[in-house]
């Protein structure tokens, strides 16, 4: 049989050229029972590749290398959490919130206290038409020491009848 396929795959793993399917088929190969004795120093290289894959660090591996460099163990364990974009925006949504409630708010007020300049006004002008309605009384210079009714108001001291 003819291993060429196999040598040529042997010679671009070597130097780092073949992809992870050739490298598979490579692992596959070197599991059969029959492989040529010219290829027999590569099996035990293939075998122990795939013994070291299956091998996974303990649990309490940490701790042991901890203990070889003379430290302990640490109480609080920070674990890295991911930050997604929502994360990294959220505090500015915050702030956009509550200055969209100090906002309303403000907002509420001045409405409030503009509502009630504004009945304050409109009772004044209502009080002043009734007002202006009624006949005006005018007090004429001390020396007349009598009241005079007049049909039209009047606006200023100067316009009164003497």
């Amino acid at each position: 049989m003819d291993y060429k396929y196999i040598e040529q795959l042997l010679e671009r793993y070597w130097e780092c050229q073949t992809t992870l399917e050739e490298e598979a088929i490579l692992r596959n190969f070197f599991r059969q029972e029959d492989v040529p004795a010219s290829l027999l120093p590569y099996r035990q290289f293939f075998l122990e590749e795939d013994e070291m894959a299956s091998e996974r660090l303990s649990k309490d591996f940490q701790d042991k290398m901890l203990r070889l460099v003379g430290e302990e163990a640490p109480t609080h364990i920070c674990k890295a959490r991911r930050l997604t974009f929502m994360r990294r925006v959220r505090p500015f949504y915050r702030a956009a919130g509550l200055v969209a409630i100090l906002l309303t708010i403000g907002n509420a007020a001045h409405q409030s206290f503009t509502d009630d300049a504004e009945d304050i006004k409109a009772a004044q002008m209502a009080e002043g038409i009734v007002a202006d309605s009624l006949q005006q009384i005018t007090i004429g210079s001390p020396e007349q020491q009598s009241a005079e009714l007049t049909a039209q108001p009047v606006d200023t001291i100067s316009t009164l009848p003497r």
